[in-house]
């Protein structure tokens, strides 16, 4: 599909999906403004609601995303990753940020392209971009038993010592930085 339609479809499915999400963007091949977009990347955070007994001790934690519907045909619904069939003919992969999962890491990777990604979450001694005592686990990177904290991609970017790619530069960094003309 081109950008510009696939723009218009998830630019309308992120307002659709507003009022059940503390915050909702577009992400993928669609944020980093590629001419040519295979699917729909959206990454949110739901809103939570909890359920309580007779009592109002809190029994449940509902996602409020699990009750949109009318959206196309779920492929996969699960609490941290959805697919679906839209209308239009293409697919919306739509990410959900469930803790301790953080906004700044999946938004980051679900940005992408993959390589850079995989080089975000990569310990250097692997020859990826991420200090060799941190590692990604659930959403999260880790430092021995601690969370580093990432609320935005760009916390991302300084723990891993690289400036801030916008994205539609990152597969022009990749490059560059695969020629030796940028380091990680």
């Amino acid at each position: 599909m081109e950008y510009k339609q696939a723009l218009e479809i998830a630019s309308r499915l992120v307002e659709r999906l507003e009022p059940y999400c503390e915050r909702v963007a577009i992400a993928g091949s669609v944020r980093r403004k590629r001419p040519e977009v295979k699917d729909i990347e959206i990454v949110a955070l739901p809103k939570l609601q909890q359920a309580t007994n007779l009592f109002g001790e809190a029994v449940k934690t509902y996602d409020l995303l699990d009750g949109v519907s009318g959206l196309g045909r779920f492929i996969k619904s699960g609490p941290k990753y959805k697919q679906i069939a839209l209308p239009e003919g293409i697919n919306l992969d739509l990410f959900c940020v469930i803790p301790p999962a953080q906004w700044g890491y999946l938004f980051a990777i679900r940005t992408g392209p993959a390589e850079f990604s995989k080089r975000l979450v990569t310990a250097r001694k692997f020859r990826g971009w991420l200090p060799s005592h941190a590692k990604p686990v659930d959403g999260v990177i880790m430092s021995g038993k601690r969370i580093i904290e990432m609320p935005e991609e760009q916390d991302l970017f300084g723990f891993c010592g690289l400036p801030f790619v916008k994205p539609e530069d990152r597969d022009a960094y990749l490059e560059a930085y695969k020629a030796g003309k940028v380091y990680g």
